[in-house]
């Protein structure tokens, strides 16, 4: 999915509608548990996405490979290095269509730590 596609995502009823709330740490940690652990921060020192980490290194942080980016821009996916940047080819099936646009209904509704 592109990030162009991310950001019209929300009116879908799984995670992203208007009258529901994306939870960080029930819908979108789990993922990064899941798909992002394993190299961040073995083999990306510069960021740890382990659970009690994760949100303190991605929103309103800069990006490391790109310092002009934030990671995470509460309210703007489209934005967001987390979403916009390319994943490395070996690497660009590790999140599903759904997870990518979870994680863009989360930015989009404020990027809280909920």
């Amino acid at each position: 999915m592109t990030a162009a596609a991310l950001v019209g995502f929300g009116a879908c009823g799984d995670g992203g509608g208007a009258g529901t709330r994306v939870s960080f740490r029930l819908q979108i940690q789990p993922i990064f548990d899941r798909s992002c652990v394993s190299c961040h921060p073995a083999a990306y020192p510069y960021l740890d996405l382990h659970r009690g980490r994760s949100y303190a290194q991605l929103v309103r942080v800069s990006a490391r490979t790109a310092p002009s980016y934030e990671r995470v821009v509460p309210g703007r996916p489209g934005l967001s290095y987390l979403l916009i940047h390319p994943p490395e080819p070996s690497r660009r099936h590790l999140l599903t269509g759904h997870d990518r646009a979870l994680i863009a209904a989360w930015i989009r509704q404020g990027a809280t730590d909920n």
